[in-house]
């Protein structure tokens, strides 16, 4: 291990005695989030809604909510979750859930739902929603044609985007995948649809899209992708002991591994890459490697 490496473990170490001190100081006020509280955030958050109940306890609040703008119901809740590290217990702090996402999902696949079947009539394609929903995945196709699948991917597409009200479904995504299995995750991913657009992205568009919006999010929000291209992680210049090893993923391992540069430019026209890995930065937590120097 380098020194830079036991240098990042000792300020690692020190963060994490921090947080765990503020955690301890936090718990000893902390109690759930009041129904009036929850209701405000809600409507703040997600539009117009009235109370349907409410139930308050010393631990844990709840309010199911029903939605003026699409008529649906949705809970948020606010408990106390344990905090433990190492199997030990170190008290509890307010913890919150909110609804409203699955509960919107599950409402305009029902509103649409003769429309999906109409695109999804061919017997070499079906479509369904994930065992558990993520934050933005509403819908997936399943195919054994890839051509007829990415027809009623946008087809499914178009006909969710009807209910696209106030844009509060931008981001959701239609996958199309492989019919290969009981789980979605079985088959090859063939790409997929994200509203408010439309058109079809394959697996490398959604890589563009990925790391557009790395640069937005951590160099400028105005950047504008302009092109890719394929390097060794050599010409980065940079000490091979600072790549995060992030499982499960590629990542350079010796200076003839390959990194793919994405380029972009910035709100005052300057040229710029981000790679795609990650490293730790001096004095900072782990980002995404790139040489923009900003203002």
């Amino acid at each position: 291990m380098s020194f830079g490496n036991i240098t990042y473990l000792k300020k690692r170490t020190a963060y994490c005695v921090l947080l765990l001190i503020l955690l301890m100081s936090l718990t000893a006020c902390g109690k759930p989030q009041s129904a009036k509280s929850l209701y405000r955030t809600a409507k703040a958050t997600h539009g117009k809604c009235t109370i349907v109940s409410k139930t308050e306890t010393s631990d844990k609040t709840e309010v199911v909510l029903h939605d003026k703008l699409q008529d649906f119901d949705y809970t948020v809740t606010s408990g106390m979750s344990d905090i433990v590290i190492d199997g030990s217990s170190f008290g509890s702090l307010p913890s919150s859930t909110d609804g409203f996402t699955v509960a919107l999902m599950k409402k305009v696949i029902s509103n649409v739902q003769s429309d999906l079947d109409a695109a999804c009539s061919d017997p070499s394609l079906r479509y369904g929603t994930p065992e558990f929903y993520s934050k933005d995945l509403i819908l997936i196709v399943y195919c054994k044609d890839q051509s007829k699948g990415k027809t009623a991917a946008v087809e499914c597409a178009r006909a969710l985007q009807t209910q696209n009200l106030k844009n509060r479904m931008d981001g959701f995504l239609i996958y199309l995948v492989e019919e290969a299995g009981d789980n979605w995750t079985d088959g090859e991913h063939y790409g997929s649809v994200k509203l408010p657009d439309t058109s079809f992205r394959t697996p490398e568009d959604e890589k563009i899209d990925y790391y557009t919006g790395i640069a937005h999010m951590q160099t400028d929000p105005k950047a504008k992708y302009l092109r890719k291209r394929t390097g060794t992680f050599s010409e980065t210049g940079l000490d091979i002991n600072l790549v995060v090893n992030n499982l499960g993923s590629d990542y350079p391992t010796k200076p003839s591994s390959p990194v793919t540069f994405y380029y972009f430019e910035d709100s005052k026209g300057r040229e710029y890459y981000i790679c795609d890995f990650q490293y730790y930065p001096e004095n900072r937590e782990f980002e995404w490697f790139t040489n923009y120097a900003g203002d």
